[in-house]
C-alpha cells in the first residue's frame, strides 16, 4: 500500500524532473481531450511521455512514471490515492507512464474515464497493452504508435535542411532523441540490453538472458535476409524451435524488430515461408550488429522499411521463380505499392532490379512502383529511381 503522502511526494518530484525539456515537434500529435483513453505505445526512449507532455503543456495535469523504484509496491488499489490527490487539486488530466507494470491497470483507467478524467497512457510492450485493450477497454481508447525520430523530425531537431549530407548523418545516428544528444553508440548498446532485460527477461521470467541478446544481435546483423525459425535454432544452438518463435515474438512486442512474410494469396503459405527481419531504428541496428554496419545496401533497405512501416501495417516481400522485390504494401486487402531498394543501380544489377519490380507489379496488380537508391535519380524502362533523401 502506497501512502497518500508518499504518492504526493513522488508526483511532485517527477513534475520537477520533467519540467524543462528541449522539445522537438513530432509528426504525430496527441488529439485534444476526448472521452477515450489516449494510449501512446512504442519502443523505450523514443519520446512517448514527452509527446504527451507537449500536448499538456500549460495545462493542469498529474504525471506519474511507474518505473520509479518508490512505486515498486504500487497495486491497482493504490489508484484510489491518486484519484484523491487529483480531485483535491482540481486536476482532471492524468499522464501514466509505463503503466503495463501495474496489473489490472485497465480497471482504474476505465473507471476514471467514466468519472470524467482524461487519461493519457504510455507503454513499451505491445503484447501487455493489447491484451488489456482487447478485453476490458474495447471502444474506450485511442492508440497511437510512436517511433524514434523520422528523418523529417531529425532535421527539425538539428535545424538542418533536407540534403544528401544531412541524410548521411541520420543514416548513421538514427532517431533516438537521447542518442542525438550523447552521440555515443554505447547508449544504443545499453538501450538494447535494457529493453531485453526489463521488458522481456524480467517480465517473462527468462533466466537465460544471453540467449535473447544473441538472438537480437543475430537478427540485427542479418536485416533483410530470409530466415526460418528452424535455421536460427540451429545457428544459435537453441534446442527448441518453439523457444526461438517465442523469443522473436518478445523482441517484436518490445518494438526492437519487425518481421515481414513473403507475399502469397495463401495464408498458409505466408505462415510457412521464410520471413525477413528489420530494426525499428537505423542507429540501433548499426550499433548492435556484427556485420550489418558495413552493408550499406541492407541498411538503406531497413531505412526504407521504417518509413513504410510508419504509414502502413501490412508489408510483405515478394519472391517468384525468377524475380524478387523488397517490399509490397497492402491496404484494404489490395497491394497498392511495390518498392525496390538498391544502393546504386548499375549495368550489373539493373536487369535484376527492374525485372523484380515489374514482376511484382504484374502479379499483384499494384499501380505504383519505384526503386529507392542512395543518391541516384533516373527513369529506367518506366520505373523511377528516387534518392532516399528526396523520397522521404
Amino acid at each position: 500500500m502506497i501512502t497518500k503522502l508518499l504518492l504526493s511526494e513522488i508526483i511532485s518530484d517527477q513534475s520537477v524532473t520533467s519540467a524543462c525539456m528541449n522539445w522537438t515537434k513530432r509528426e504525430i500529435q496527441i488529439p485534444p481531450d476526448i472521452k477515450r483513453i489516449i494510449i501512446v505505445s512504442g519502443i523505450r526512449r523514443c519520446g512517448k511521455s514527452t509527446l504527451i507532455k507537449q500536448r499538456l503543456l500549460n495545462k493542469k495535469a498529474i504525471y506519474l512514471n511507474f518505473e520509479d523504484p518508490r512505486l515498486i509496491e504500487f497495486t491497482v488499489s493504490d489508484f484510489s490515492q491518486l484519484e484523491k490527490i487529483a480531485t483535491e487539486a482540481g486536476i482532471k488530466r492524468l499522464l501514466l507512464d509505463e503503466i503495463q507494470n501495474i496489473d489490472s491497470w485497465e480497471l482504474f483507467a476505465r473507471s476514471a474515464i467514466e468519472k470524467g478524467f482524461h487519461i493519457y497512457i504510455t507503454g513499451s510492450n505491445a503484447s501487455m497493452l493489447s491484451r488489456e485493450l482487447g478485453t476490458k477497454l474495447t471502444g474506450r481508447y485511442k492508440q497511437i504508435e510512436l517511433f524514434p525520430f523520422s528523418y523529417k523530425e531529425f532535421l527539425s531537431y538539428h535545424d538542418l535542411e533536407r540534403s544528401s549530407e544531412s541524410f548521411d548523418i541520420y543514416f548513421n545516428t538514427g532517431g533516438f532523441p537521447e542518442h542525438l544528444e550523447e552521440k555515443d553508440d554505447n547508449y544504443l548498446r545499453t538501450l538494447l540490453r535494457d529493453i531485453i532485460t526489463r521488458d522481456i527477461a524480467v517480465r517473462r521470467n527468462i533466466t537465460n538472458e544471453n540467449q535473447l541478446i544473441r538472438l537480437a544481435v543475430h537478427l540485427l546483423s542479418n536485416i533483410g535476409k530470409e530466415f526460418s525459425y528452424n535455421s536460427i535454432s540451429k545457428i544459435l544452438e537453441i534446442k527448441s524451435v518453439r523457444t526461438v518463435i517465442d523469443y522473436c515474438d518478445y523482441l517484436n512486442e518490445s518494438y526492437i524488430t519487425d518481421f515481414i512474410p513473403q507475399y502469397s494469396t495463401s495464408i498458409k503459405k505466408q505462415l510457412v515461408n521464410p520471413r525477413k527481419s528489420y530494426c525499428i531504428d537505423p542507429g540501433l541496428a548499426r550499433a548492435n550488429s556484427i556485420s550489418f554496419s558495413k552493408d550499406y545496401g541492407r541498411r538503406l533497405e531497413n531505412f526504407v522499411y521504417n518509413k513504410l512501416r510508419r504509414d502502413n501495417r501490412e508489408i510483405y516481400y515478394y519472391r517468384s521463380a525468377g524475380a524478387e522485390c523488397d517490399f509490397l504494401v497492402k491496404q484494404n486487402e489490395q497491394i497498392i505499392l511495390a518498392v525496390q531498394v538498391c544502393w546504386e543501380v548499375n549495368y550489373e544489377n539493373m536487369k535484376r532490379e527492374i525485372n523484380g519490380i515489374k514482376s511484382a507489379l504484374a502479379e499483384t496488380g499494384a499501380r505504383e512502383g519505384y526503386v529507392i537508391t542512395y543518391n541516384q535519380e533516373d527513369n529506367l524502362e518506366g520505373i523511377k529511381l528516387i534518392p532516399a533523401w528526396k523520397w522521404i
